[in-house]
């Protein structure tokens, strides 16, 4: 029951949140500013950033994962040939 409350909610809000934008995107007012940006500027700029960001933070996360997983062992060629060996044995 609290997981179809939990999916409703978030219907609720990905259709407000979709309004919200629409209405800042085309339908505000263009001589509301904040720092010199109209409302529509924001609603441009702040996702843009954010999935930059977002990029960017993947690309650093793989950066300290190649740069701190250790190096694999080599494998040594007697260990190969003892296994051909012993396997010939085995038949």
């Amino acid at each position: 029951m609290r997981d179809a409350v939990y999916g409703v909610m978030l219907i609720a809000l990905s259709v407000i949140t979709m309004v919200v934008y629409f209405w800042a995107l085309f339908l505000s007012p263009t001589d509301a500013r904040f720092w010199r940006y109209s409302i529509s500027d924001w609603a441009i700029v702040i996702p843009v950033l954010l999935f930059v960001y977002l990029f960017l933070f993947v690309i650093a996360w793989i950066g300290w994962a190649m740069a701190t997983t250790p190096p694999t062992l080599p494998i040594h060629e007697e260990q190969g040939e003892d296994r051909g060996k012993k396997s010939e044995q085995h038949s």
